[in-house]
């Protein structure tokens, strides 16, 4: 396996040029779209279900046993990523092999994130870290939040689409991204995501299903971010920020 983490089977490979060569010689009509589908492992082999896998204008996740499938147009290259919290993101263009797609075989590494060091007592749990000022911060109004009961209320089975009517807010094919102005002219940009007080590095909120989810504040813009979730000795500035935490076992705070 390569360090991409791409492999292509090559029984799959002579079972669909076989398929094609029959198709052509009974004359089939060629289909409109094409199915894409692939199996997603950790680094021990394991399969990985709840993996987000896209291309422009769909995307699946993948179940129990990490298969997936996805259907393109009549195109001769796509580009597939997968995300998963806690793993490397992969983002790559796979080529079609006269007009059928490969099986593709994806291998995740973990994501190594440096933390700072903290001291760690029996009172500081995630809910004393920062949930228990979630509403500190609501009241204070410089965000938009979301809560558990907003969540349930909307039923969404994306996290973006809870996010698309917000201000500021616009999700494209799938990801949240803010506008950031500079003068009268707006741009898009990526804003970064905390997870439950840590910074998540190259994260989409997609990446978690509503159902794993507490509560989320948005800071669209630079200058609403709490000091708590402001990048320390960063280079640059970001165009703004998600929060959010996960759900609290049992539902009860502590």
């Amino acid at each position: 396996m390569s360090r991409s983490g791409w492999y292509v089977p090559t029984f799959f490979v002579l079972a669909s040029l076989a398929h094609l060569a029959e198709a052509e010689a009974q004359g089939t009509p060629q289909p409109t779209r094409r199915q894409l589908v692939g199996v997603v492992r950790d680094a021990a082999g394991a399969s990985m279900e709840g993996v987000v896998v896209s291309i422009p204008g769909s995307s699946t996740r993948s179940d129990v046993r990490g298969s997936f499938e996805l259907f393109t147009a009549a195109i001769d290259t796509v580009t597939i990523s997968l995300r998963r919290v806690g793993f490397e993101p992969v983002d790559a263009l796979l080529n079609a092999r006269n007009r059928t797609w490969d099986t593709v075989v994806v291998q995740l590494e973990p994501l190594a994130q440096r933390l700072g060091s903290i001291k760690v007592t029996e009172n500081q749990t995630r809910t004393a870290l920062g949930l228990r000022d979630f509403n500190e911060r609501r009241k204070r109004g410089l965000g938009t939040y979301i809560t558990r009961e907003d969540i349930v209320e909307r039923g969404a089975s994306r996290l973006s689409d809870l996010l698309r009517t917000k201000r500021g807010v616009n999700v494209v094919r799938g990801k949240v991204r803010f506008v950031a102005y500079t003068g009268s002219r707006g741009t898009m940009c990526q804003p970064d995501i905390w997870l439950d007080g840590a910074r998540s590095i190259a994260m989409e909120v997609d990446e978690l299903l509503p159902s794993t989810v507490e509560a989320m504040e948005l800071y669209p813009y630079f200058s609403t971010i709490p000091i708590e979730f402001q990048r320390v000795g960063a280079n640059t500035t970001p165009c703004g920020t998600i929060v959010i935490w996960s759900r609290i076992p049992n539902g009860k705070t502590r």
